[in-house]
């Protein structure tokens, strides 16, 4: 398995303070049968340098000689997760806070919700080529009570990311309920742990992929921990299972009447559009049309 979001790195965010539990959360995860490891420290939030990246370089070049030391034989990939900002895309295009130097990002809105605008920041970063990924939606209050933004912005050409804890139950019913809706219409494809902790925020997906199964077969559970990270360490486009559908399209008439307002929707782009956004399913390919660079 492939752990796309985690914060393994010691002594730069909220992850560990020290290698020792560094060490230890390597360690748990091996023993779960995850193979990699991505890691996406925080940048432009919580983290202790004030996002001084030189600092960042030399606590990863550490990290991986200090784990190898240790005999991990964990596989190492590097990444960060954004937070969405005023300037988030002139940051990204300046410093390229890509995983391995793809055209992947993880972006991670507040939890408060969806800043007005998002559509057009997205817009924005994949008109220069970038494919962004975004964190955990199913714990953001805005994703949460209105999922057709997630809808809009997964029909755009975005990916999403479940955190493991979210499927299992560990955050809480209504985090639980968001990621199993949100799973079942297709609007996320990548599990991962978001590790921060070996004690209460530990690394570990296969607990994960069982409860996804129960939702979408065990084969769809499987690929986002493997398939589908893996297609984004190579660059290249996901792999298809299942156009994203919109869940309040599947609402009755009156739950909409009584309950938030419809948002319009943004059509799903034919083949051949650039600048990210996916196109009609083809029945020889089982592959999105991702554009990346």
């Amino acid at each position: 398995m492939i752990d796309l979001h985690t914060h393994f790195l010691w002594d730069w965010d909220d992850g560990p303070d020290d290698r020792s539990q560094a060490l230890t959360m390597c360690k748990i995860a091996e023993k779960d049968g995850t193979k990699a490891i991505c890691l996406t420290p925080h940048i432009f939030r919580s983290n202790k340098y004030g996002d001084d990246l030189s600092i960042l370089s030399q606590r990863m070049f550490e990290f991986q000689d200090k784990m190898r030391d240790a005999g991990v034989e964990l596989e190492f990939h590097w990444g960060a997760e954004v937070f969405v900002h005023a300037e988030v895309v002139r940051a990204i295009e300046k410093y390229r806070f890509t995983i391995d130097e793809t055209s992947y990002v993880f972006l991670e809105f507040s939890s408060s919700g969806v800043p007005v605008g998002a559509a057009t920041m997205l817009s924005q970063l994949m008109s220069k080529g970038f494919v962004p990924i975004i964190s955990h939606p199913e714990r953001n209050r805005g994703f949460a009570a209105r999922p057709e933004l997630l809808f809009e912005f997964v029909a755009m050409g975005c990916a999403a990311q479940l955190t493991a804890a979210s499927l299992t139950g560990e955050l809480g019913r209504e985090v639980r309920a968001a990621a199993g809706m949100m799973l079942a219409n297709n609007l996320v494809h990548i599990i991962a742990s978001d590790a921060h902790r070996a004690l209460g925020r530990p690394p570990g997906l296969s607990k994960a992929v069982e409860a996804a199964s129960k939702i979408v077969g065990e084969a769809k559970a499987r690929a986002m921990v493997t398939e589908v990270p893996q297609a984004i360490l190579d660059n290249k486009a996901l792999p298809d299972w299942g156009e994203p559908q919109n869940p309040l399209a599947r609402q009755s008439w009156t739950r909409r009447l009584i309950g938030m307002p419809r948002r319009p929707t943004r059509p799903v782009q034919g083949e051949g559009e650039a600048n990210g956004k996916r196109g009609q399913r083809q029945d020889s390919s089982r592959t999105t049309v991702l554009r990346v660079k």
